[in-house]
Formats: structure tokens, sequence, C-alpha cells
């Protein structure tokens, strides 16, 4: 079966493709990479939940990928409520980030500022109700 969104699909995954090509040339398996990212991006800190939640990796490999970071001196974890685990980059992690991940986030703002304030507003407000329509749709299946 043809689908509507064939080439919405497509695009999707090069964007996907060119991501875990940035992760390669960085040295980083992609859900160290995601996790960086995210840190780096994001609150100074961040539960292990959420982390789970911006980056769409599921929560085993989270959860594995953190504690191979921590052990690599990466980042600290600490209890964060519950059996929640909570998240912050060390030093060494943030001069990771800067030699990574935040050069590819120039990249991305570089692009981003490349358009005009209405198709930025336009990309995030098609997107987020794509999101939001995808998720209710998917919880009626």
């Amino acid at each position: 079966m043809k689908s509507a969104f064939q080439e919405f699909n497509r695009i999707d995954g090069q964007i996907q493709r060119s991501y875990h090509e940035a992760a390669v040339k960085m040295g980083l398996p992609d859900s160290e990479f995601w996790i960086l990212y995210v840190l780096a991006t994001n609150e100074p800190e961040m539960l292990q939940t959420e982390l789970t939640a911006i980056t769409g990796v599921s929560k085993t490999t989270i959860n594995s990928a953190l504690k191979k970071m921590e052990r690599a001196g990466l980042l600290e974890l600490a209890p964060g409520g519950g059996r929640n685990t909570c998240a912050r980059l060390t030093e060494i992690g943030h001069q990771l980030a800067e030699k990574t991940v935040c050069r590819l986030v120039a990249l991305e703002n570089r692009i981003y500022e490349s358009w005009s304030p209405e198709e930025q507003a336009m990309l995030i407000q098609l997107n987020r109700d794509y999101s939001e329509k995808l998720a209710a749709m998917i919880g009626e299946l």
C-alpha cells in the first residue's frame, strides 16, 4: 500500500541518516550522541525519563548509555526521585559537547536562521501539529 507520506518519510529518513553520520564522525554511538546533544542544549541536568522522551531512544538503551558515559567521566548520575535517575554533564562532558554536538547545533541554527520568521513558525507549527495528531491517533490503534 502506497503512503501519502512517502516523501515525508523519505526526508525524515534522510535527516535521521544525517544525524547518524554526524554521530559516527564524532566517534559517538547514536544513543550517546543524543544524550550529549540534549544535555548540552537544554537544562543543565535532566531526568532519564525526559531524555527518553526527547530522544525517542528506548529506556533500556538510554540507561545503558548513561552508565557507560558515567564510567567515562562524561556525566554524573544522581537519584532523581522515585526510580528515576538524573544526569548532568561533567566538565569533561561539556568539553566533548563543545567539540562535537555544539558544532552541529551551530550548523542547525544557520539553516533555521536562513528562513524567514514565517517559515520558522510554520516549520514548528506543522511539526508540532503532526506529532500531536499522530500520537493521539496511535493511541487509538
